[in-house]
């Protein structure tokens, strides 16, 4: 029977030590590296030829991030599982693209740690339920995001025109004091109606004060 060769890194000697008891327990896993920073683990690859890497995020040496982006660049074979205390959706994702294949809480029950390792070693890649919620969230705050129309963008030289005009300026005297001419100063009056889906002059200035535009 093959054996899933696997490494670990984590600067918690105590996790280290309980996630390498539990391993060595198992018939179809084989550790072949324990390292206390990203570094020593990702220099030591030549010569650990692991399946896997479970590793932490905030090591000293080399962050966990770093660690993946190096081992997926160099040693693209090797799959990444990250171990983390961090929950939140930033960390997820910065992990997500540096290349992990999984991302684990540390509070993972022992069954559910080895069942992410023989998925990812398989080429499938495993999300604890915390982490899947986590990434489902900013998924749909993002879609909802977008659906919402965005805010229509006056160019400074509409703005130049939009504060004469709330100065009770006449096309004439803008195109005098902005030296343009009155057809392009015209021209500026009805984009800013267009943008801001308003049909007077005194409904473009109510919107413009409401997002302190003038």
């Amino acid at each position: 029977m093959t054996r899933t060769r696997i490494v670990v890194a984590d600067d918690h000697h105590i996790l280290l030590d309980g996630l390498n008891a539990l391993l060595q327990k198992q018939k179809d896993i084989e550790v072949v590296g324990l390292y206390d920073n990203g570094q020593k683990l990702f220099d030591d690859l030549p010569n650990s030829k692991p399946d896997v890497a479970l590793v932490d995020i905030s090591m000293p040496g080399m962050n966990g991030c770093e660690l993946t982006q190096k081992i997926k660049e160099f040693y693209p074979k090797v799959y990444v599982i990250t171990l983390s205390m961090f929950d939140d959706a930033t960390h997820i994702m910065e992990m997500i693209e540096a290349g992990v294949s999984g991302y684990l809480l540390k509070n993972v029950n022992d069954k559910e740690l080895l069942d992410a390792i023989n998925m990812v070693k398989d080429g499938r890649m495993y999300f604890s339920a915390e982490v899947s919620e986590k990434i489902t969230t900013m998924i749909v705050h993002q879609q909802k995001k977008l659906a919402q129309p965005e805010e229509p963008k006056l160019t400074e030289r509409e703005l130049e025109v939009l504060t004469l005009v709330a100065q009770e300026m006449n096309n004439a005297e803008i195109a005098k004091a902005l030296f343009i001419s009155e057809r392009t100063v015209e021209t500026h009056r009805k984009n800013m109606l267009r943008k801001t889906n308003n049909k007077t002059i005194v409904g473009l200035l109510k919107y413009a004060l409401e997002r302190n535009l003038i």
